[in-house]
């Protein structure tokens, strides 16, 4: 049962996946490779620089696993420009720290403290937050001293910031779990959440096709702590753009 895979299991396969289709040298050209499957090789392609920056992110988060000092959040938003803000927040989720300090748009830090609290998990979270300004996506994980969690380090993105790290974005779709983030070109994305359920979609593999009122997708599933991020691509769109030239960004 593909939930048993740990995130770094699929990471693994989400990167041979890339390998095969895509030159992943960020210092060039992401250029098909022949190698037959066409939709595929167009999938990798479109969410390469969106998936290889979340990978950093979460390796970056994974590694602070105590409270730092000021100077990493302002290092965090130097290396990853792209993000809207950095905070640490304590188990009752009030804000320990933030940059920027202030925001235009509404952040709500509640999200991540379920029931199960802050304990000693050390998985990353991820939550949503619908807003008029588009979605914003959250992850966090915990920080300890003397090896009890005294909170978490939070990091969160505007859905389409990230999203338009590719130069394909437009052709690309994404859902975190159940929930579309990002719907390209696609208005209207809600109607096809019904058939969206990741449980189901994931029972046998991390990608795959569907089918979604009358519209193949062709989609690739990653592991974020106990969730998943899902990237989709209508089948008809490669052909337009297969001889396109996508730059990393």
């Amino acid at each position: 049962f593909v939930f048993l895979l740990s995130g770094c299991t699929v990471w693994k396969s989400v990167k041979n996946f890339y390998r095969q289709y895509v030159d992943t040298d960020p210092g060039i050209d992401l250029q098909l490779r022949g190698t037959g499957n066409e939709q595929e090789e167009f999938l990798a392609r479109v969410i390469y620089p969106v998936d290889l920056q979340l990978n950093e992110v979460l390796r970056w988060i994974d590694v602070q696993d105590t409270y730092p000092d000021e100077k990493w959040f302002d290092e965090t938003l130097k290396a990853f420009p792209w993000l809207s803000g950095v905070a640490a927040i304590d188990r009752s989720g009030q804000v320990l720290f933030k940059r920027p300090a202030h925001q235009i748009k509404p952040v709500n830090y509640s999200l991540l403290l379920t029931s199960k609290r802050v304990n000693g998990r050390t998985k990353v979270r991820i939550a949503v937050q619908d807003s008029e300004f588009g979605p914003e996506i959250y992850l966090a994980r915990p920080f300890f001293k003397n090896n009890l969690a005294q909170g978490m380090l939070v990091i969160h993105f505007d859905a389409g910031s990230w999203a338009r790290l590719s130069a394909g974005s437009q052709e690309l779709a994404i859902f975190v779990g159940d929930k579309p983030v990002w719907a390209g070109k696609r208005t209207g994305l809600n109607k096809y959440c019904a058939q969206i359920k990741s449980i189901e979609l994931l029972k046998n593999g991390v990608s795959g096709q569907i089918n979604m009122k009358s519209r193949f997708f062709y989609w690739l599933a990653r592991a974020v702590g106990e969730n998943w991020i899902i990237y989709l691509t209508q089948l008809s769109e490669f052909r337009k753009l297969r001889n396109s030239k996508f730059e990393y960004r």
